[in-house]
């Protein structure tokens, strides 16, 4: 493995974070399900999809503020490919809980490769 490689897990699915060539956020169709982040992944006909684990209510005070979650969740994915290209070994990123004390977000773990 080359030095800086930066790899996502998405799901079931391990790719390489400069085959990555977009992330969007989507909230689906009905009140109870949660935002998507849907990566565009060259070599992949559809998005990848990650569960953002936020979901709205049916408020539409709440549900401005969970899409604005849900983008800086999306945006700080940005950051996390950019901080694992630095690393000299290379990252693993993926999304993770941030644990049981905290409000069951989720947020990007980077892991140093090697």
């Amino acid at each position: 493995m080359a030095k800086r490689d930066v790899w996502v897990r998405v799901g079931d699915e391990l790719v390489r974070g400069d085959t990555i060539v977009g992330i969007t956020v989507h909230n689906g169709h009905a009140y109870y399900q949660s935002y998507k982040l849907l990566l565009k992944v060259a070599g992949h006909r559809d998005p990848l999809v990650l569960d953002s684990g936020i979901v709205a209510s049916g408020d539409d005070t709440d549900k401005a503020e969970c899409r604005e979650q849900a983008t800086a969740l999306a945006d700080d994915f940005v950051n996390s490919i950019a901080q694992g290209a630095a690393l000299p070994t290379g990252a693993l990123i993926r999304l993770a809980s941030e644990g049981d004390g905290g409000d069951g977000g989720r947020k990007w773990k980077l892991t140093a490769l090697g």
